[in-house]
């Protein structure tokens, strides 16, 4: 590998997997492209792109993805060999009401960086998709090859659109494109209006935590270093198109997520009971046989360790 281009690279996952790139002696290069969207507080993106920052190795550029031409200035510049198409709009009960924000960026923005990956002759594509997209019609564990005909919000009907145009990019041109379908990441750098971080922030400061109905709904939480791996992987392996699951194939409820957070901290949880949004689908599980045999790639982080490590990074990071 020489040169790879990251889109959304300031984010969560994104950070994690330029340090892994930045790492590789077999990477020249690491070329962030980020709007620092304020989603989220901007100052935890530039704390990320602090750690970044120092390595000549990588280049920073704050451009928005549906900006073709800023775009087109970048790829002729940097000419990259693989791209990881991280940038999006994710939050999926905010796309409900914001559907018009969410189209814009996940389709109008992921179209630019396929049509400028076939321009330039890239070497591969790995496009970031989610398990959103099985909504709540596919049987337990998900598989690739489940009907995605009825997402629960706009955000996941993006994600499938994502999926739909890299297949007529690689069926046209010939671009290899592996989409991932991630299943609920957490790790270091989450993002604070997710639920682990919102929790053990609210356990640590000794106020309420609020639970989405009656903390049964199940989720198959993948830990960021097994994804970053996976990213890995594929960037190396020998495929065309493929939709792949990224996840730890082991969910659990909120309930037992909960138990496990006041374990790992030593602490009690008050709970208070709040409604559940319609948007949220009912459970998240990932089979990740194709993962294994396409690209050899398994979790490996157990839950307990990865909020372990998260709850140790938060003490000494936002506490």
């Amino acid at each position: 590998m020489k040169t790879v281009l990251i889109t959304g690279g300031a984010g969560f996952i994104g950070s994690h997997l330029c340090e892994h790139l930045l790492r590789d002696p077999k990477v020249k290069r690491v070329v962030c492209i980020d709007n620092l969207d304020p989603t989220y507080p901007v100052k935890y993106k530039k704390e990320n792109l602090s750690l970044l920052l120092p390595s000549k190795k990588f280049k920073f550029y704050k451009k928005d993805i549906r900006d073709r031409k800023a775009l087109e200035a970048i790829f002729k510049k940097e000419k990259p060999d693989y791209v990881v198409h991280l940038a999006a709009k994710t939050d999926t009960r905010s796309s409900v009401h914001e559907a018009a924000e969410h189209e814009s960026v996940n389709i109008l923005g992921t179209l630019n960086i396929f049509d400028l990956a076939k321009d330039h002759k890239v070497k591969k594509v790995v496009f970031f998709s989610s398990s959103s997209v099985y909504g709540n019609t596919a049987k337990p564990p998900f598989k690739e090859t489940d009907m995605l005909n009825f997402p629960l919000a706009p955000y996941g009907a993006t994600k499938i659109a994502g999926e739909v145009l890299a297949y007529t990019y690689f069926f046209n041109f010939g671009l290899p494109i592996v989409c991932f379908r991630i299943f609920n990441a957490y790790g270091p750098r989450l993002r604070p209006s997710l639920v682990l971080y919102k929790w053990v922030e609210s356990i640590m400061g000794g106020k309420v935590i609020e639970m989405s109905g009656t903390g049964t709904r199940k989720r198959d939480f993948t830990y960021v270093g097994d994804i970053v791996e996976a990213v890995d992987r594929a960037l190396k392996a020998d495929v065309g198109y493929e939709i792949v699951n990224v996840g730890n194939s082991s969910p659990i409820t909120l309930k037992e997520l909960l138990r496990i957070i006041e374990k790992v901290t030593r602490k009690k949880a008050l709970v208070k009971s709040r409604p559940s949004s319609k948007a949220s689908v009912e459970l998240t599980y990932a089979d990740v046989s194709k993962a294994k045999k396409v690209l050899g790639w398994k979790p490996k982080t157990s839950m307990e360790k990865g909020v372990s490590i998260f709850v140790d990074w938060f003490k000494e990071n936002r506490l």
